[in-house]
């Protein structure tokens, strides 16, 4: 298979977490496979208290650009072909 990308670690999931520091904001790129262990990352992450944003998306080589494609929004999603 030719067509297949790699992902970084074959993970699903990608999270930037951002901090505030005293030197301004700091973000930080995590990626995992399970969304649960997000927990986790935040738990054992500096303090919780200057979490400022998280974004989670998934970890795709295209950065979700084809999922929010008009292209795809034209098609019907499979559950509704078989109603």
């Amino acid at each position: 298979m030719n067509n297949v990308v790699t992902l970084h670690g074959n993970r699903r999931w990608k999270a930037v977490i951002e901090y505030r520091t005293d030197d301004g904001l700091k973000g930080v790129e995590h990626y995992f496979e399970e969304i649960s262990d997000l927990h986790a990352i935040i738990e054992h992450g500096p303090d919780w208290n200057s979490l400022v944003r998280c974004t989670v998306t998934l970890n795709r080589p295209d950065g979700g650009e084809e999922q929010n494609s008009v292209e795809k929004a034209r098609h019907p999603e499979r559950s509704r072909q078989h109603s």
